[in-house]
């Protein structure tokens, strides 16, 4: 491929994502005046990624066959910040401040593609809009579509994102024939 239709595709996917943070802040400005209070609106957003992450897993899924099947957390941190964080959000993830059993961690984006062009007013956030929380819905979906029932919250702080992810349980009586070891 040539070097100019490269900078093209590099900057359409720029202005395509550009266009997608403005939309996804004018959504949440019209849901603030739908619900007014914002934590109704985190929750919103909660559900909307978790319906987008559900649907997200079989893309994923489909895209990325090289990749084993997660049995505990750790491997689930793995993929999720080596393969589908960057692969969706085109941004690089840490998974950090894990809990004895490693039940419960936490995943920081670098650089959130969803605040590079909004400032979120402190009173929104103090009074509980999370405006990433549809970041945590969607992983919250895709991996219940995989069978595994997390709790995940978003936290907006400066220039990094953290979603805090807890391990609830494995979805057994969800689980396809012979998968269930």
């Amino acid at each position: 491929m040539s070097k100019a239709i490269k900078q093209n595709l590099a900057e359409s996917k720029k202005m395509s994502a550009e266009l997608f943070c403005l939309t996804y802040g004018a959504m949440v400005t019209e849901m603030l005046k739908d619900y007014e209070d914002p934590k109704d609106v985190t929750v919103q957003l909660d559900k909307m990624g978790f319906n987008m992450g559900t649907r997200l897993a079989d893309d994923f899924l489909a895209k990325n066959a090289n990749v084993p099947r997660c049995v505990d957390t750790r491997q689930i941190a793995d993929v999720l910040c080596r393969n589908a964080i960057p692969c969706y959000l085109g941004v690089s993830a840490t998974a950090s401040a894990w809990t004895s059993g490693d039940r419960e961690f936490t995943i920081t984006l670098e650089s959130n593609p969803l605040t590079e062009l909004v400032q979120v007013p402190p009173n929104l956030v103090s009074a509980g809009l999370s405006y990433s929380q549809v970041i945590a819905g969607a992983i919250r979906g895709a991996l219940e579509a995989v069978h595994f029932k997390v709790y995940a919250s978003a936290t907006d702080s400066g220039a990094n994102t953290d979603i805090r992810i807890r391990f609830d349980q494995v979805l057994k009586d969800s689980l396809p024939a012979g998968e269930d070891d």
